[in-house]
């Protein structure tokens, strides 16, 4: 699997348990030709190579680029790197998985064009179920989050109408692994939101096979 991370906010490197270990792409791979816009700069940028070259390796095998963090600046030249991997890796057997920044820009953007399944995950507030309303055009499915009970669940399932993949409740030993810079894998194994995130991994898997 490889593992893409495009929100300039930290952090699917902890949840994948990487803590702060940074994988990003160089910023000499692209550069701006006048009239025909970003292009790739050297031979040997093929998006294969590029994931084997700076992936990180972490936990169960999985492959880990990121686009970048802020406050320091992310350069045009390793945004338009980075979306040739996004839209050129492709290797059998391998599944591509992106955590996109919240709200609609990315994904109206674009940035989800490459993948087939387009989840939305929503919790019960206004401003969620608002995100997740505009996100219909390009979603395909939804993950209700932070279910508290059957009336949150109830709520996010009328405000969309999407399929819904998962339930993956509130859970404090979650937000203690967070507040603790940790995987919820490694620090809740067996926390009821950590084996629902589970079941889910396992149903994408098999709807992407």
């Amino acid at each position: 699997m490889l593992a893409l991370d495009t929100d300039t906010m930290p952090g699917l490197a902890y949840s994948l348990g990487l803590g702060r270990r940074e994988a990003r792409l160089p910023s000499d791979l692209a550069r701006m030709v006048e009239g025909k816009g970003w292009r790739m700069l050297r031979a040997g940028t093929g998006a294969g190579h590029l994931v084997d070259t700076y992936a990180l390796i972490g936990p169960a095998g999985i492959r880990f680029l990121e686009l970048g963090k802020l406050p320091g600046r992310v350069e045009p030249t390793v945004t338009v790197a980075f979306r040739h991997v996004m839209e050129g890796f492709r290797r059998p057997g391998w599944t591509v998985l992106a955590d996109l920044a919240a709200g609609t820009r990315q994904a109206m953007f674009g940035w989800a064009r490459f993948a087939t399944i387009r989840v939305v995950v929503a919790d019960s507030s206004a401003k969620s179920l608002m995100t997740a309303r505009r996100l219909l055009p390009v979603a395909t499915h939804l993950v209700a989050n932070r279910v508290r009970n059957d009336a949150d669940l109830a709520a996010i399932r009328a405000a969309t109408q999407l399929p819904i993949l998962a339930a993956i409740p509130y859970d404090e030993a979650v937000a203690e692994a967070e507040r603790r810079g940790i995987a919820p894998f490694d620090g809740a194994p067996q926390a009821p939101a950590v084996l629902a995130a589970a079941e889910l991994a396992t149903r994408l898997e098999e709807m992407s096979s």
